[in-house]
């Protein structure tokens, strides 16, 4: 389940995913425009031929950003050498689960899944030198991603609080699920403006879902299932009647989850970026 591990051995051009799609369905609806099948892939050919061709820039993986990952991994115990390329001095922009954004190398999705091996797990380090800070706090440096997903890394530790202050202008989608998180949902998490897609099953949170959430007018995606938040606990109103939203909640205190098939299958990230790029395209197209 979860999104496909992004490969960042090649760096991707990012797209506002957003407001590229609303753009997109608003030009098809309001202008009535249609375009043939054969009209499309042909446009598509030439801008990819434009993106490739522009791959040949010399960007790098800033400091700040490779501090971040590495600050991430160093606070880890990998029995599987899931990070084993994730090296001091190299271009983080090619490390696997990395993408960055081609025009400036900023970090704009970071896609980790561990094994489904509890003994093969990487799993936080008891005598990391970073103790004193809270466990995966290091990411929130990563103030460009747009997307951050997490499976199968043993976190045994709270969601940190700094997520929700450094996301808040860019990220659009947040899972962590199968990652032993612990404690309450942290309010801040509303101030991820822009957020869409919010997965936090199969863990061991606790308290409720927070009222700070109704402040994301973007969601459309909220699954908490599968934890251990309070006994007859009530999902906001909020979120009771939003259209076109997806809720799951149920099965508290039966984590993890037994069988992922029977959740509806997250959105592909590569249909994501599919979506933001026919927006744009859409877009282009009509001004000429």
């Amino acid at each position: 389940m979860g999104f496909a591990n992004f490969e960042g051995r090649r760096r991707r051009k990012s797209l506002n995913l957003g407001s590229a799609v609303a753009a997109s369905h608003q030009l098809w609806e309001t202008r009535g425009v249609f375009f043939s099948f054969t009209t499309v892939v042909v446009v598509i050919v030439v801008f990819s031929d434009m993106f490739i061709s522009s791959c040949s820039a010399n960007w790098r993986c800033s400091s700040q950003s490779e501090n971040a990952l590495l600050g991430f991994k160093n606070q880890l115990i990998d029995p599987n050498g899931l990070f084993a390329e994730w090296l001091p001095g190299t271009d983080c922009c090619y490390w696997p689960f990395v993408t960055c954004r081609e025009s400036d190398g900023a970090v704009m999705a970071l896609s980790i899944t561990g094994s489904v091996r509890p003994s093969r797990q990487p799993y936080r380090d008891p005598n990391s030198y970073m103790n004193s800070q809270q466990f995966g706090s290091t990411l929130a440096d990563l103030t460009e991603l747009e997307m951050l997903q997490l499976q199968w890394i043993f976190f045994n530790a709270p969601i940190p609080s700094s997520w929700g202050t450094s996301f808040s202008d860019n990220l659009v989608v947040l899972i962590v699920n199968d990652c032993t998180l612990r404690g309450a949902i942290p309010p801040n998490l509303g101030d991820i403006s822009k957020l869409q897609h919010l997965d936090l099953q199969s863990n061991f949170l606790t308290g409720v879902v927070p009222q700070t959430l109704c402040n994301l007018k973007h969601l459309n995606y909220l699954d908490v299932s599968y934890n251990s938040l309070q006994s007859g606990f009530v999902i906001p109103d909020c979120f009771q009647n939003r259209p076109g939203f997806w809720l799951s909640a149920g099965h508290q205190d039966t984590c993890p989850s037994p069988n992922h098939a029977t959740h509806p299958p997250h959105p592909n990230t590569a249909h994501i970026f599919f979506l933001s790029f026919l927006g744009v395209l859409v877009s282009v197209v009509m001004q000429l």
